[in-house]
């Protein structure tokens, strides 16, 4: 994967400089060279010789995080810095716009750790949506999140996917999107015999996880339900169980515009999930199954998710945001002597304020307090563990 990225790196790079040779020298204007492509939006130009409008952006930002130490061998600082760039192009076509676009990231994370990752790759024509893109499943991590690392529990999965959205008018549309389940695969709790359990891989994927998504936009906000659809397959020898299991995940959101406050907005999601945990967005055991006595059963959660924002000043912006998750983890066998995958309750809270020095430049600091509670188990295997504590994040930022 880094050979392949470096590769087409190495190739825009050499497109640029080529591009760059043509261009001619002297103090030509503007005008005479590239063109505004007004109709896209800002930062648009015309590529020359083409109908195809070309927009490059990007961003570099360094974090520093201070966190709490659950033991003497864990780390209490951490540094990352990420680097961004992305093109977006796009032609008016007789069947409406025809839209690439392309995301790259490249991080550096403690001890100077290095990966580039295509963030997205995909393109749009009319309502059809096809290639590696976010997921059509809610709308808070794509339309929100104004947090800067702090967690929460929402689906937020960029995925292989192929998508049509209808719009209706008046700000009313739906999607139907065929998605890649592989990244919503769990493994699975198997018990072999008593006394004994183990995690096995699931099944390999034959059906596509299948989201819906029915919105509705309008100046005061935006209001959504979602749904999922997904495979479990019990891996081999799976008899006498059969084949497969299908869970499921569905959800709402809403959005307001507060107008009496500059950049005012509260918004709310939530999502149910049963043998689809990825959907919560902190995957569990999905299922677990017994051969011995014939019987499965699967897991099942909700999230709730919230965030209030606001601008105190025009360069000042501050956002309060938390999460619950409540799961029941799956349990095939429910005598005493087995051992149980664990329940999960999980709750994060904080705030951030963001201060912009001037036109793409920022500072931000967040702080905020998350608490795991595990409790499993059962007769001579129950057991309970619970990991909480604070972090504290400052961002320098540039956009461009």
């Amino acid at each position: 994967m880094k050979a392949g990225i470096f590769s087409l790196a190495v190739l825009l790079m050499g497109s640029c400089a080529a591009a760059a040779q043509s261009l001619p020298l002297g103090k030509a204007g503007p005008d005479e060279n590239v063109q505004a492509c007004v109709m896209m939006g800002v930062g648009f130009w015309a590529l020359p010789g083409t109908d195809t409008c070309l927009k490059v952006s990007g961003e570099v930002r360094a974090d520093y995080v201070l966190q709490h130490q659950p033991t003497r061998n864990d780390d209490a600082t951490d540094f990352f810095t990420r680097a961004q760039i992305g093109f977006d192009a796009r032609t008016n076509t007789d069947y409406g716009l025809l839209r690439s676009y392309f995301l790259l990231d490249a991080y550096v994370g403690p001890g100077q750790t290095t990966s580039f990752v295509v963030d997205k790759a995909y393109l749009q024509i009319g309502g059809l949506t096809a290639g590696y893109a976010h997921s059509f499943f809610g709308i808070y991590d794509l339309d929100y999140a104004n947090d800067l690392l702090q967690p929460y529990f929402g689906y937020a999965a960029t995925t292989n996917l192929l998508a049509y959205t209808l719009e209706f008018g008046n700000g009313l549309s739906a999607t139907l999107s065929i998605e890649d389940a592989r990244g919503t695969h769990s493994s699975l709790f198997d018990t072999p015999s008593p006394f004994q359990t183990k995690v096995v891989s699931s099944g390999g994927s034959v059906v596509p996880d299948i989201v819906g998504n029915l919105r509705y936009d309008a100046d005061w906000g935006e209001a959504s339900v979602f749904g999922a659809a997904h495979q479990i397959r019990y891996p081999a020898p799976s008899k006498p169980l059969g084949g497969s299991d299908y869970g499921y995940a569905f959800g709402g959101a809403l959005g307001l515009n507060i107008p009496v406050l500059a950049g005012g907005h509260i918004v709310a999601e939530g999502t149910y999930a049963n043998g689809a945990s990825s959907y919560l967005g902190w995957q569990q055991l999905d299922a677990a199954f017994d051969l011995t006595n014939e019987r499965t059963d699967l897991g099942n959660g909700w999230t709730a998710t919230g965030e209030f924002g606001l601008n105190l000043t025009p360069a000042l912006t501050v956002n309060l945001l938390g999460s619950y998750l409540d799961y029941s983890a799956a349990s095939a066998d429910t005598r005493i002597f087995v051992p149980q995958a664990p329940d999960i309750q999980g709750w994060v809270a904080g705030g951030n304020a963001v201060y912009t020095v001037t036109r793409g430049l920022s500072f931000g600091a967040e702080a905020y307090y998350s608490s795991y509670r595990g409790k499993g188990g059962q007769g001579f295997f129950a057991f309970e563990d619970e990991q909480k504590g604070w972090t504290g994040v400052l961002r320098v930022r540039r956009t461009f």
